[in-house]
C-alpha cells in the first residue's frame, strides 16, 4: 500500500510553516535595519559628540559630551563610593556619597577660549538652579570632589580662576548622572508601560 498509515490523533513529524505575511514582515524589517545600522556606524565629527573613548559603560559611569569650544576633547567620568570606615559612605540623612573621577584628554588651554586660566568641574541640579563646585580639572585623571546628589549634571567650564566659587565661563564638557540619565527613559511608554 505504499507507506505506513498513522492512527488518528497521532502527531506528524512535519516542520511548522511560517505564514507568508510574517515572513514578509521579518524580511522588510531586516532590509530597513541595514541602512540604519550603517548610519549608526559612521563616525561623526564636531561638537556635541560623545567626548569619551568607545567602551562599555557601567552603572557608575557618566557619558561626557563636548561643546564647540572643547575641540576634540574626550572625557570619561565615573562615580566611586567615597571613603568611609563603614564600607559605604552616606550623609547623616542616609544619602550615598560618591567621589567623582574625571579623565580628560585634548582640552585646549583655557586662555585659548578667552580670559580664562583654569577648568573647573561642577555638579549642577537638573533644573540648573544650583551649581556646586567640585574642583579644578585639566588634561589628566583627577578625583575632583564628592557628590551626594542622586540626579545631577556634571559640567566642566573654563573659569578666570581655579578657585572660582561661581560659574562664569563657557561650558566645555557636560554629562548626566546615571540616575538622571535613566529618568529620561521613564517617559517612554513603550519601554516601561508594557507596550513591548
Amino acid at each position: 500500500m505504499g507507506g505506513t498509515r498513522r492512527a488518528a490523533g497521532t502527531r506528524r513529524d512535519v516542520r511548522r510553516r511560517v505564514p507568508a505575511r510574517l515572513a514578509l514582515t521579518a524580511a522588510t524589517l531586516a532590509f530597513l535595519a541595514l541602512p540604519v545600522g550603517l548610519l549608526l556606524a559612521l563616525p561623526t565629527a564636531g561638537y556635541g559628540q560623545q567626548a569619551r573613548p568607545a567602551k562599555r559603560e557601567g552603572p557608575y559611569d557618566i557619558m561626557m559630551f563636548n561643546t564647540p569650544r572643547a575641540g576634540d576633547a574626550v572625557a570619561e567620568a565615573r562615580l566611586f563610593y567615597a571613603s568611609s570606615p563603614f564600607g559605604v559612605a552616606v550623609t547623616v540623612d542616609g544619602i550615598d556619597r560618591y567621589d567623582v573621577r574625571l579623565s580628560i584628554q585634548g582640552l585646549p588651554s583655557p586662555s585659548a577660549l578667552g580670559p580664562y586660566k583654569a577648568y573647573v568641574a561642577w555638579e549642577v541640579t537638573p533644573d540648573l538652579t544650583t551649581w556646586h563646585r567640585l574642583g579644578p580639572v585639566d588634561n589628566d585623571t583627577t578625583v575632583v570632589g564628592t557628590t551626594n546628589m542622586n540626579k545631577f549634571l556634571l559640567v566642566v567650564t573654563a573659569e578666570a580662576s581655579a578657585a572660582a566659587g561661581t560659574h562664569q565661563g563657557p561650558t566645555v564638557l557636560h554629562g548626566t548622572s546615571p540616575s538622571g540619565w535613566l529618568e529620561n527613559f521613564l517617559t517612554h511608554d513603550a519601554f516601561f508601560r508594557g507596550v513591548y
